[in-house]
């Protein structure tokens, strides 16, 4: 039996193991085994109980919150092993479009860099993709038989399950003119039109973290921070460097928690403000002043980078809000994701996609609620910057301190309905003169 922990105790505890439960998972997505120990004092039913009742301490309700992430991250651990090892190790043989014994991993890196032989290539992936579809269905399985974390409720505890579903209907209802104006017809149109490949001028040959800084225009941004940014994708197209800026703003927004906060005070799991950070960072690759003057685009060729990364980021967030709207359906099984996937999916693209494809693209992830939310704010917080400091506010030394100083505070874990309808107004005032 554990010892009686008071929540500081349990904190200084839950520093040591969340750290390595991060770093487990990003050990596993690079295809190496991993296991996860969690020390029983984290997880003892009397412990999280206490902590549950705990209504005097303040950073009980957050260290509550961790906890019940950890558990979730510890049994979903051997299940997320699974899928990677079936996205990068099971082959499947192959005549054509390709000749040869390929893993999903592969034949997915082939779509993405071969445009003529994409669509055979997306239809082969969703024809061999159902080992990969069971293994994220036994995700949501797991997920399902947790109703209840010493007592409450999992929306509860991961927040935002009431606002992201009514943000996602609202920015499909709201952008739907715009991705009308796509012409989607296929899943090789929205993967093709996500890469942005025509705004190919001007991006450094290396996507690392040395590039993405010089690419942000003042060492301001960096200066004295050691960041954990080694999740960055290669540099296989314009919109990898998009998923670069904001891979690194969340990073940034990590680096700068207050360091004098409880551990459970100054992160949150699940991460609303690293969203939010991220989506501002990556928000920049949408501006004319960005492409302009960090790039060097000239003026004849920045309506058409401008309109391929608008483009690109309009699919993201639609992208985005479908995986939110899917994630009940996802853990009520697979019949009801696959009949809400036709549905929200025609209403997301413009075109009916494949039901196989249900469980293997656009699928709902932990998280996705900040995501949405996070990109929305993002967008609001980008104009307020326009308007306080110039388009170029991200080379101004004031601008930056600014958000330095804001991202030294404890993270919020929650989002009003009016902030993120500001939110989705300023997304679609930015991206509709640049579409």
């Amino acid at each position: 039996m554990p010892r009686e922990l008071s929540p500081f105790e349990l904190d200084r505890e839950l520093v040591k193991v969340a750290p390595r439960a991060r770093a487990a998972y990003r050990a596993l997505r690079s295809g190496r085994e991993v296991t996860l120990t969690v020390p029983e004092l984290l997880r003892d039913p009397e412990t999280l109980e206490r902590v549950a009742a705990d209504k005097s301490d303040p950073i009980a309700p957050p260290l509550l919150r961790w906890l019940y992430w950890l558990e979730l991250s510890r049994r979903a651990l051997p299940l997320a092993g699974e899928r990677v090892r079936r996205y990068r190790a099971e082959r499947h043989p192959l005549d054509k479009p390709l000749s040869g014994h390929f893993t999903w991993r592969e034949l997915l890196g082939h779509a993405l860099r071969d445009a003529p032989r994409r669509p055979a290539l997306l239809e082969v992936l969703v024809d061999r993709g159902q080992s990969l579809r069971d293994a994220g269905a036994r995700f949501y399985e797991l997920r399902a038989t947790l109703p209840r974390f010493a007592g409450r409720e999992p929306a509860e505890l991961e927040g935002l399950r009431t606002e992201a579903p009514e943000a996602a209907r609202a920015l499909l209802a709201g952008t739907a003119d715009a991705a009308q104006s796509l012409e989607l017809r296929s899943l090789a149109d929205v993967l093709g039109r996500g890469l942005a490949v025509p705004a190919a001028d001007g991006w450094p040959r290396q996507l690392s973290l040395r590039s993405l800084n010089e690419l942000l225009g003042s060492r301001d941004w960096l200066s004295g921070l050691r960041l954990d940014a080694a999740d960055l994708p290669a540099p296989l197209c314009p919109a990898s460097f998009t998923r670069g800026m904001a891979i690194l703003g969340a990073a940034w927004l990590e680096a700068l928690s207050p360091a004098s906060q409880p551990f459970c005070v100054a992160r949150d799991p699940f991460g609303l403000a690293r969203a939010q950070s991220g989506a501002l960072f990556a928000s920049l690759t949408t501006s004319t002043a960005f492409l302009q003057r960090q790039l060097g685009v000239d003026r004849q060729r920045v309506g058409a980078h401008s309109r391929a990364l608008a483009q690109s980021a309009l699919l993201f967030a639609r992208q985005l809000a479908l995986r939110v709207l899917l994630e009940e359906p996802a853990l009520a099984g697979p019949r009801a994701l696959t009949e809400a996937f036709l549905e929200t999916g025609t209403k997301t693209f413009g075109f009916e996609p494949p039901p196989g494809a249900a469980g293997l693209f656009f699928r709902p992830r932990l998280g996705d609620a900040q995501r949405l939310c996070g990109l929305l704010l993002a967008f609001e917080q980008s104009t307020r910057l326009v308007e306080e400091h110039d388009e170029d506010w991200f080379r101004n030394p004031r601008a930056i301190e600014q958000l330095r100083s804001e991202a030294r505070v404890p993270p919020p874990i929650t989002a009003g309905k009016e902030a993120l309808e500001r939110g989705a107004q300023a997304l679609r005032e930015h991206l509709a003169p640049l579409l």
